[in-house]
């Protein structure tokens, strides 16, 4: 079987289960990296040699586990929709090693002046929400003005919005502990209440869809001059916050929707320094203590 039909009949089987976005992932995998490598190749014909020095070939890190990780998806689901009695050559494969990111991200003193910066924008409600909540911004552009229980302050996390497709869609939340409730402090449920009005539902974000939010803010912190994090980085910065001020890691990963506490340390704990700080001045005081 030619790599190129294997393609076609995983997308028509795939499409019917997977979301549009992430079909979007893939697509744009299969277009620059893996056509151009295996297309007019038998399946049963590729080699492990060859997956790895593709694989080496790369342009970097993230494209090559993401064309990797696509390939694999495909080439397993072949073996195993049609039954090939061949050897798995993405066993044993080896990705590049992965750099060392470090996040962007606000301290609380530059947070405050920007969310006070940003305040009238058509698009502060969706800002607000993301940096006060630790939010994904496809789960702060997918939220109603009818998730959020106005005398609590507790807000309901359970939608995504996504651009695919040159339209916006919605999905449920990436996983089961990704649909939870989350807390608004007080000074954010108050300013909230104010953007509302006497809105009862609606999307927060209007008709915006969330790369043209993302890029407004932008555009507009860049020109006033305020401090400023891609929207990305704003679930970054709750999280170091929460961390430096004394949250304890397993309630900022519940809070986060991650799956595991490891998911939280791996990518939102950026200050290590703070945590270990705490742990080595309770271990000095309890040294200290009397017998």
């Amino acid at each position: 079987m030619l790599f190129s039909e294997a393609v076609e009949l995983y997308w028509t089987d795939k499409s019917k289960r997977l979301r549009g976005n992430t079909l979007e992932g893939y697509a744009s995998a299969i277009r620059r990296h893996l056509m151009p490598a295996w297309n007019g190749r038998e399946v049963e014909e590729i080699t492990h040699d060859e997956v790895q020095a593709w694989v080496d070939g790369l342009p970097s890190y993230g494209a090559a586990e993401k064309a990797f990780k696509t390939f694999r998806q495909i080439y397993r689901w072949t073996i195993r929709k049609h039954q090939l009695r061949i050897w798995d050559v993405t066993q044993g494969v080896e990705l590049p090693q992965a750099p060392v990111v470090r996040r962007q991200t606000l301290r609380a003193a530059d947070e405050q002046r920007m969310l006070k910066g940003i305040v009238g924008q058509p698009w502060e409600a969706v800002v607000l929400l993301e940096a006060a909540l630790g939010l994904r911004r496809c789960e702060a552009c997918g939220l109603d003005w009818s998730d959020v229980d106005w005398r609590t302050g507790w807000v309901h996390i359970q939608r995504g919005a996504h651009w695919v497709g040159s339209r916006i869609v919605e999905y449920a939340t990436k996983t089961k502990l990704s649909d939870r409730w989350l807390k608004l402090p007080r000074w954010a449920l108050s300013r909230l209440r104010q953007i509302r009005g006497g809105r009862r539902s609606g999307r927060v974000r209007g008709g915006l869809a969330p790369h043209q939010i993302a890029g407004r803010f932008r555009c507009f912190c860049r020109r006033k001059g305020l401090p400023w994090v891609p929207m990305t980085c704003l679930r970054h910065s709750w999280a170091t916050i929460s961390l430096e001020a004394g949250a304890a890691i397993e309630d900022v990963s519940v809070a986060l929707g991650h799956s595991t506490v490891d998911t939280c340390i791996r990518h939102y704990l950026q200050s290590f320094r703070t945590v270990v700080g705490r742990a080595s001045d309770a271990y000095s005081s309890a040294m200290l203590s009397p017998a």
